[in-house]
């Protein structure tokens, strides 16, 4: 609500009072005369007259005083307080409100309190910015995942029914080629729809004491063609009684996706080496490749959905891009924050802890 001018100030208000004041403290004077028996008549006009220019002087200069200390310490602060806020409501919200040493603690804490809610604002506005970027640069990049399966499956069936189809070796071809990208659309829908229910909370965790070991011993048992074809060698060194507590079908997801990865991205005769150790009541897991590594300025981004280090190695392998995003969802949801340590040319080592 606006101010009206009905309302009064802090200098009217402190004049009237302080005059009211002072006229009670002339009549008090006055009435403790009489009172005490003081022949005020005898006193005459003059002296009379004088005693209430002194009284009245002196309350004067007391009100002055009091006038100017009040301009100093309360009025200026707030009026500098009124321009700020003025300014951050108009969106100037890196504005701040600073006052000089004379101003009354009460008036430096509203400024302090419009100071945080100014620097909160300014946290939630950034974080607005940031978020409707991200949400920008999300829409983009599925449309554009999407894309180009869809384009590519189009595109081959296009052919056949132009006529490829009458060469059995060439419809069989493109119909191997249009049923591969049908398998990269699924499975970047599944991604989506996994990380989109994380994210929204809407994908629910089951936690529960199991054996990663003999999880992590069925994986390697599962990706040993994979890693045939690669002639990549993978080691799992798994230690006595690894259980853990957390989502088993998740964590599944998580190690299919590292230990997939370290394959993917591995040079041909690399290896892959699966650690677990006991750390003060938790279970330490790591998963290390010998491949071809990740640069250091590209470390803090490989979480970010649809980030690829090497766009064109990316899509050769397949992948959708979600993969890394889904798995750091996933082990913060466990409290198990994810570490990389990585060396281009050397290899990558991926870390986590879980309750044990």
């Amino acid at each position: 609500m606006a101010p009206t001018s009905i309302r009064p100030t802090i200098s009217r208000f402190s004049v009237f009072w302080l005059t009211l004041s002072l006229v009670g403290v002339n009549l008090a004077a006055l009435l403790a005369l009489i009172l005490t028996g003081t022949d005020v008549s005898g006193l005459g006009v003059p002296r009379i007259l004088l005693y209430i220019l002194l009284v009245s002087g002196g309350g004067f200069a007391c009100v002055w005083i009091f006038l100017r200390l009040q301009r100093k310490r309360i009025i200026e602060p707030l009026e500098r307080i009124i321009e700020i806020t003025h300014a951050i409501t108009d969106g100037a919200v890196s504005g701040r409100i600073e006052l000089s040493k004379t101003a009354l603690l009460d008036v430096v804490r509203v400024a302090d309190a419009i100071n945080r809610l100014a620097h909160k604002a300014a946290k939630d506005i950034d974080e607005m910015r940031r978020l409707e970027r991200v949400r920008s640069e999300f829409v983009a990049n599925v449309s554009h995942e999407l894309r180009t399966p869809i384009f590519s499956v189009q595109g081959y069936l296009e052919t056949l029914l132009d006529g490829a189809m009458d060469d059995p070796q060439v419809s069989l071809q493109f119909l191997e080629k249009a049923y591969n990208n049908a398998l990269r659309l699924n499975a970047l829908l599944s991604d989506l729809i996994d990380i989109s229910r994380i994210e929204s909370g809407e994908l629910k965790f089951s936690f529960r004491y199991f054996d990663i070991g003999d999880l992590l011993r069925d994986l390697v048992h599962a990706t040993e063609i994979r890693a045939a074809q690669r002639k990549v060698t993978v080691h799992c060194d798994i230690a006595e009684n690894s259980s853990v507590y957390g989502d088993k079908e998740r964590l599944t997801q998580v190690m299919t996706n590292l230990i997939e990865n370290a394959i993917k991205y591995n040079v041909d005769g690399g290896d892959v080496f699966i650690n677990t150790q006991h750390i003060d009541n938790h279970l330490h897991i790591s998963v290390r490749d010998t491949g071809i590594g990740i640069p250091e300025e590209s470390l803090p981004r490989i979480f970010e959905r649809f980030y690829r280090v090497d766009k064109d190695r990316s899509r050769a392998v397949g992948g959708t891009g979600l993969g890394l995003a889904i798995v750091k969802h996933i082990l913060e949801a466990h409290h198990a924050p994810i570490t990389v340590k990585s060396k281009p040319g050397v290899g990558t080592t991926i870390e986590f802890v879980l309750e044990g």
